[in-house]
């Protein structure tokens, strides 16, 4: 390991400042380098939902129509100004023009990979990594994040969450009588949402709650039908371009009623801690915040069977094979009907994950930054 540099300047650019996963990791990333001396600075385009934390400083350049040049212009003279010993860069287009003004500046440039392969499939993709082939180190947060920049300096460093703080967080209130599954997370075709909706439909018909007229909710119980089981609903947490479609299916599968789509929430802690279980079925994901979050809530968690999960999770979830309305369906029942094993599996996971902290991860990166830098004199006048 090579020893960290004492007060290095690092400048960390990102499109969006917080409410999603990557922009929280920022956050919690920024935080913990100020407070182990180094000076942090945070390039963004657009504000976002949440609160930043006010301790890491914050420069916002002006907006632009997406992809213009003049982006890497305003990069490099903020570079120049603020002469930072390494940029690193998150999300596609911080990754390119970010990268594009490193480059010029003749500063090491760290990109962050958040996925993996399955993520990039366009022009855009193309060429984030043609400029990313030029980065100084590139940092994944999975295996499979690292393996699509083969051939690379590249490091694996997995996220962390604020394990403390979620573990003491106050459960949310919820209704007598219900079992309380939670999705939490953009709401974008990857997540899978309409296949964990269908699931729903089919637990709750299975424990005889048999859905009217669309959009009019469940009736009760019919008799013999497994009535005297809690009646599941789904809280879904997040935002994004499948909203609308996702409340359109809710109704026309009759489960509206059980269904309550939050946005985005200041309290997602609270709602995991209350949680009977959590879900999260994507066809594919880097190292989502999310299941760190929920298995240091102690809440069980019903996964997609991808290699990133089955990293995070080893033996301590139920897995069900992407887009497989009765495997999950089935697993819902699982966690449901077998409270104690889904209570032992969360231990065991809020164990595993209370080892990963923020500390320790900002630790590695230190040792990205300080590797980049003494291997890459700095030219800011290029």
């Amino acid at each position: 390991m090579v020893a960290a540099a004492d007060g290095m300047r690092i400048l960390l650019l990102i499109p969006t400042l917080t409410g999603a996963g990557a922009e929280r990791q920022l956050a919690y990333l920024g935080g913990e380098l100020q407070r182990r001396g180094h000076d942090v600075l945070v390039g963004y385009l657009h504000p976002g939902p949440g609160v930043w934390p006010r301790e890491v400083p914050a420069h916002r350049f002006a907006p632009h129509w997406p992809w213009s040049p003049r982006l890497i212009a305003e990069i490099a003279r903020l570079i120049r100004a603020w002469k930072p010993d390494v940029v690193q860069t998150c999300i596609t287009r911080m990754d390119v023009a970010g990268g594009i003004a490193a480059g010029l500046t003749g500063v090491p440039h760290v990109l962050r990979e958040p996925n993996d392969a399955a993520a990039y499939r366009d022009f855009r993709s193309w060429l984030r990594r043609l400029v990313g082939r030029r980065a100084a180190a590139i940092v994944a947060n999975s295996a499979e994040g690292a393996a699509y920049w083969s051939g690379q300096r590249t490091w694996v460093i997995p996220n962390a969450v604020p394990f403390d703080e979620i573990a003491a967080a106050e459960p949310a209130a919820r209704a007598e009588g219900a079992a309380v599954l939670l999705y939490a997370g953009r709401l974008e075709p990857q997540k899978n949402v309409d296949i964990v909706l269908h699931a729903l439909a089919a637990v709750l018909v299975g424990r005889g709650f048999s859905p009217p007229d669309v959009g009019r909710g469940f009736s009760p119980p019919t008799p013999g039908g497994g009535g005297l089981k809690p009646r599941p609903t789904l809280t879904i947490c997040g935002q994004g371009p499948e909203r609308e479609r996702l409340e359109t299916l809710a109704r026309k599968l009759g489960i509206a009623a059980c269904v309550h789509f939050a946005g985005f929430v200041h309290d997602v802690w609270n709602r995991q801690r209350a949680a009977d279980a959590a879900l999260l079925v994507s066809s594919f994901e880097g190292h989502p915040n999310v299941v760190s979050e929920c298995f240091a809530a102690g809440t069980p968690m019903i996964l997609s069977d991808i290699p990133q999960h089955r990293a995070l999770a080893e033996g301590d979830a139920l897995f069900v094979p992407p887009g497989d309305v009765v495997a999950t369906a089935a697993a819902i029942r699982d966690v449901l009907d077998d409270r104690a094993a889904a209570v032992e599996r969360a231990r065991r996971a809020q164990a595993r994950v209370s080892q990963i902290s923020i500390p320790r991860m900002a630790a590695a990166y230190e040792d990205v930054y300080a590797t980049v830098a003494a291997s890459q004199p700095v030219v800011l006048e290029a």
